[in-house]
């Protein structure tokens, strides 16, 4: 079929449908005033339901009609100018020859930097197995002005660190005792709790050395502030320690926290959040002003190991008897899996500023998870060794 039919039937079918629509405009009741028929039907209905109406469809009608026409001219034009389709390949021929060919101009600026395509590609990574071997972890920090992820080593009473780029790792420090958490402060220098030995330790990262900061009795998680103080729970009496990590002085912030209390992060605006571990894995609110609590999600069947937030009013939180990762909503408790297959993951960090997630578990693991895809619908799903599925 030419051009030439093809346009020619469509402005035969605008010009019948331009017709029927005249028709249905002169033959409707009520098109030239308020005739008989309409009188009629507004005897037994609300005549004024009965006039929008029918105005409401003379008024389509008069939309109707100057579209068909409109319709009809183009499909007129459109058949004139494909009557000939030798003189537009003639004008394009033309057009051609006095220009030349295309040409394509690329310079050095407009091709992708390699710094550009490496976010690119990690960006498409929705999670990956970076380290093995840390030993039993249960506790991580991210330090991204060192760029490096340091991962507490609760068997072998050590301090990891992997470099979070190229993954290299190797041992920081020793001789931590009962190592349950560990915090940075990106100034060179990893605060630990020792649980069996009941105290806070501060360890100088490029060293290796440690000293005790406080006594602390139950010691497991650790939050900083930034201004100095230590938030520290305590996992036997339920309780929310603050450190002051110059002069070691300890004060109690809240009290009535349930026993097996673990990991506890600070939104910077007064509130600390804490995670129970064992027997119940609920979510708790503590005011650092007055020490008043309340559960702000709840975790059934879950053991919130760790928590970590994102500033956005979510939180993130491990389960570790599920090997699970868990995105909450601080405002309405709402919770959803992001991720599972972790093993008994104890660790967690959060690198907001490259979009990361870090998970280190009992056997020795430590894996990366996207941020963005943590967040997306459905999540990241099971995680996969690089061995389960030949890489």
């Amino acid at each position: 079929m030419s051009f030439k039919n093809v346009f020619g039937a469509g402005g035969a079918e605008a010009e019948s449908a331009k017709r029927s629509a005249e028709k249905i405009n002169r033959d409707s009741p009520g098109a030239d005033g308020e005739s008989a028929d309409v009188r009629d039907l507004e005897k037994d209905r609300d005549p004024w339901l009965v006039r929008q109406t029918a105005h409401g469809a003379f008024g389509v009608l008069d939309f109707l009609n100057p579209l068909f026409q409109r319709f009809q001219d183009v499909s007129a034009a459109q058949r004139e100018v494909s009557a000939d389709p030798g003189s537009t390949s003639g004008m394009a021929s033309s057009a051609v020859k006095a220009s030349g060919p295309p040409k394509a101009d690329i310079k050095p600026d407009d091709m992708p930097k390699l710094e550009e395509l490496t976010k690119a590609l990690g960006d498409r990574t929705t999670f990956a197995r970076i380290a093995t071997g840390l030993g039993a972890s249960e506790g991580l920090a991210v330090d991204p002005a060192r760029t490096a992820v340091y991962v507490a080593d609760r068997d072998g009473r050590k301090l990891s660190a992997v470099r979070l780029t190229g993954g290299a790792q190797g041992v920081v420090a020793t001789g931590l005792g009962d190592i349950g958490d560990v915090a940075v402060d990106g100034a060179g220098t990893a605060y630990t709790t020792d649980f069996a030995g009941a105290r806070l330790l501060a360890v100088d990262l490029s060293s290796g050395s440690s000293r005790p900061v406080a006594g602390v009795p139950g010691a497991y998680g650790v939050a900083l502030d930034g201004a100095g103080t230590a938030y520290v729970t305590n996992w036997n009496g339920g309780q929310l320690f603050a450190v002051d990590l110059r002069t070691g002085e300890k004060k109690t912030v809240a009290t009535g926290l349930p026993g097996g209390i673990s990991g506890v992060a600070l939104d910077g605006a007064g509130k600390a959040y804490v995670g129970q571990r064992e027997g119940g894995g609920k979510v708790f609110e503590v005011d650092l002003a007055d020490g008043n609590h309340r559960v702000v999600a709840d975790l059934a069947g879950a053991s919130t190991a760790r928590l970590e937030l994102d500033g956005t009013g979510k939180a993130y939180t491990l389960d570790h008897s599920g090997g699970r990762l868990y995105e909450v909503t601080l405002a309405d408790g709402a919770q959803r899996v992001v991720a599972t297959g972790l093993g008994t993951c104890e660790g967690l960090a959060l690198d907001l500023a490259n979009g990361q997630i870090y998970v280190s578990n009992r056997q020795g693991q430590l894996w990366r998870i996207s941020h963005r895809a943590a967040q997306a619908l459905g999540g990241v799903g099971k995680v996969v060794a690089p061995e389960a599925h030949g890489a």
